[in-house]
């Protein structure tokens, strides 16, 4: 398993397992910061990941440029799919 795969893994295993404890008002508001928060760890990740292979040689392409909306895209998709 690729790093990458198991920081997405950890960030939807907390929104599952945080969904499980929510059964209160309290619980509901710990859940939703910490889904945003794991939410927002996959998107910097896949950010610095991007970020880090493009300046490889020296420029940023546009073609890197579209690869980091696509992988973002997956992230976003990836979130929704784990949500329901």
């Amino acid at each position: 398993m690729k790093h990458d795969e198991i920081v997405g893994f950890t960030g939807s295993g907390i929104s599952t397992i945080l969904t499980i404890t929510q059964t209160n008002e309290v619980f509901q508001l710990i859940q939703l910061i910490f889904s945003i928060l794991a939410f927002l760890v996959t998107i910097a990740y896949t950010f610095w990941k991007w970020y880090r292979n493009a300046k490889k040689d020296g420029k940023i392409t546009p073609q890197e440029v579209d690869e980091l909306f696509e992988n973002l895209k997956e992230n976003i998709k990836e979130e929704k799919e784990n949500e329901h």
